[in-house]
């Protein structure tokens, strides 16, 4: 291989290259000798650690040389300043790496000293523990305990709640079925009496009105009966209220048949036979 093709290697450009045309010059190029050729790959300066020198003073002598040079290689140049900013950046991440490192090394000797035991040296002198430094896997399968530890508590909780709203819905279910506040019965009622009691005691009333007479009653004689027994008019209402309901839910509970010729006209009650 002679001179030419050497310089073609080693140097990187297109054959139209300006800085390629001047053939007569055999001998290489000032860039393609150490220590400048290292800026022209970033891994060769990294494994020769061109990048923990001087870095600046032999990017600034670059420089320098190339534009002491016949023709300026832009090509050239644009690669050794591309490699000297990433040697400039490998450098000081490698620094920053190195001083974290430092600092824990030094947290941790201070964290040692600092939960050490004091012992007196006539007592036997306990074998202490190696302090454990945990590795990655061992961090992820803490975190990942602490998560289904921390939803399984969550899930009992959910659970705990959710039955305690079942209950307490079962609760008001029994309690609202077929069944008014006690207060409410005072107020409709005159006395506390559930639904079913006040459905029962109308029934009863209507059933004897009918045995005795012997005959089907109507909505205006037992209006006659309410009258007799209620004395004043806001007592009257209340009891036409009472009767009223009492008749519609023992009609549609098949005890009663409830029958008018005309609306708004007295309606006749008898027994459902």
């Amino acid at each position: 291989m002679d001179v030419e093709e050497l310089e073609e290697e080693l140097v990187a450009g297109d054959e139209d290259d300006p800085a390629l045309l001047h053939k007569e010059k055999l001998e290489l190029k000032f860039w393609q000798k150490p220590p400048f050729s290292s800026l022209l790959d970033p891994e060769v300066a990294k494994e020769s650690n061109v990048a923990f020198y001087d870095l600046a003073s032999l990017v600034d002598k670059f420089f320098n040389n190339m534009l002491h040079e016949d023709f300026i290689n832009y090509k050239i140049s644009g690669i050794a300043l591309k490699t000297s900013a990433v040697l400039h950046h490998y450098k000081i991440s490698s620094i920053i790496r190195d001083e974290e490192q430092i600092q824990k090394k030094e947290e941790l000797a201070q964290f040692r000293e600092k939960h050490g035991r004091s012992i007196p040296k006539s007592l036997p002198q306990p074998i202490q523990p190696k302090m454990l430094i945990s590795t990655k896997d061992e961090l992820f399968d803490a975190m990942r305990s602490a998560i289904i530890e921390t939803m399984q508590k969550k899930e009992k909780l959910k659970r705990r709640r959710m039955r305690r709203d079942e209950i307490k819905e079962q609760r008001i279910q029994k309690k609202s079925k077929a069944q008014l506040p006690r207060e409410l019965l005072k107020h409709i009622s005159g006395k506390e009496q559930t639904v079913e009691e006040l459905h029962n005691a109308w029934f009863n009333r209507i059933k004897t009105k009918i045995k005795l007479d012997d005959k089907e009653t109507s909505f205006y004689d037992m209006a006659k009966i309410i009258n007799i027994e209620e004395e004043s008019d806001i007592g009257k209402k209340f009891a036409f209220v009472r009767m009223f309901l009492a008749l519609m839910f023992l009609s549609t509970g098949n005890k009663l048949e409830l029958f008018q010729d005309e609306d708004f006209k007295d309606f006749s009650i008898n027994l459902k036979s």
